[in-house]
């Protein structure tokens, strides 16, 4: 019977998932169609009632019931936070009304750049979400410390960093994050 209550558990935390996960799902996702609605529903209902239902037979199951309510919990928690992906999530100004999660591409690269080890690590994060002009200015400050971080390992020359540049991003941003390397590891453009 604690096999049965547990996993019953984890289905909770498996649908705390998927409703998590609705909260950032594209526009054109199942979950945001009249069928996903659906189960987004009988998601929340197990998510939600599933566990306390069988409470009952905990009694008899031989798990302290306490113990079953904690694990329960901390499963939907998880599973919610996860689907979520919580870790993404950033406080911006404005306090909490300003805690918003950011699926997109510059802000990935904008999250990816400070966690790159060297160099090309952080060129592969800017050619991997195919950043534009248009996201360089808030990309700027982060590409500046990528330039004072690796200053070592930028070429001599600004024509080979440029050519080291062009490798891994698109030609229409190369010049931008050329120069703004250079910058941070403080050499003219």
């Amino acid at each position: 019977m604690a096999g049965v209550l547990v996993f019953v558990a984890v289905l909770a935390g498996c649908c705390a998932y998927v409703v998590g996960h609705a909260f950032v799902a594209p526009g054109g996702s199942f979950l945001r169609s009249a069928t996903g609605g659906i189960i987004l529903a009988g998601c929340v209902l197990v998510a939600l009632f599933a566990p306390p239902l069988l409470a009952g037979a905990i009694a008899s199951g031989g798990l302290d019931p306490a113990l079953y309510r904690a694990l329960w919990l901390v499963l939907v928690a998880f599973g919610l936070l996860l689907g979520m992906r919580a870790w993404r999530m950033r406080l911006r100004r404005g306090g909490l009304r300003g805690f918003t999660l950011d699926e997109s591409p510059v802000s990935r690269a904008e999250a990816g750049l400070p966690l790159a080890d060297s160099l090309e690590d952080a060129l592969d994060v800017l050619g991997r979400e195919k950043v534009t002009a248009r996201d360089m200015p808030q990309l700027a400050g982060g590409l500046r410390r990528v330039g004072s971080r690796f200053f070592h390992q930028l070429p001599e020359r600004s024509s080979e960093v440029y050519a080291l540049v062009a490798r891994h991003v698109p030609t229409a941003v190369a010049a931008d994050v050329t120069g703004l390397l250079l910058e941070g590891a403080g050499r003219k453009r």
